[in-house]
């Protein structure tokens, strides 16, 4: 009797009856078994994706919803602050000058910085000071940007080029 291999250590006999058609049949289930798991995890991928994109979908419907009620909400209250009568003119100024842009703004951390500017120097120059007349700047308005007096811009002016 053999063990149902070709060469079953006993040389080489018949296969035991049906031994074949058992081999082939659980070749068969295997190879449908597998085909079955890989259609379930088709399938379990699929419903994932399905899923994850409908999540992803109410996700961006309730960031749109949120997103549109602080718009109304910030356009209440800057309508509430427009109508309010200013108690003075620096809050004027700063209600005709609100913006809604910028991460300060949003988050209420903005605040007016004054710069030290006494070390600044600006520095006089004649050719300037005729440049900047010739565009449109007023003598006042020269002399204050210059921080000289109102005279010695006028001095700048009167004093010719020099020709090179």
């Amino acid at each position: 009797m053999t063990d149902g291999w070709p060469s079953g250590g006993r040389g080489t006999g018949p296969l035991m009856p049906g031994t074949a058609d058992r081999a082939a049949k659980r070749a068969e289930e295997r190879a449908n078994g597998r085909e079955q798991r890989a259609k379930e995890r088709l399938a379990a991928s699929e419903q994932r994706s399905e899923s994850r994109a409908a999540q992803r979908d109410l996700q961006s419907q309730e960031r749109e919803r949120a997103r549109e009620s602080r718009r109304i909400e910030e356009d209440q209250r800057i309508k509430a602050r427009l109508d309010a009568p200013p108690t003075n003119d620096v809050e004027a100024l700063k209600i005709s000058k609100r913006r809604r842009s910028g991460a300060l703004a949003r988050s209420g951390a903005e605040s007016k910085t004054d710069r030290d500017t006494r070390s600044y120097k600006t520095i006089v120059d004649t050719a300037r000071i005729r440049t900047l007349a010739d565009r449109g700047a007023s003598v006042s308005g020269l002399a204050g940007a210059f921080g000289i007096t109102v005279e010695e811009v006028e001095a700048a002016l009167l004093e010719t080029a020099p020709q090179d």
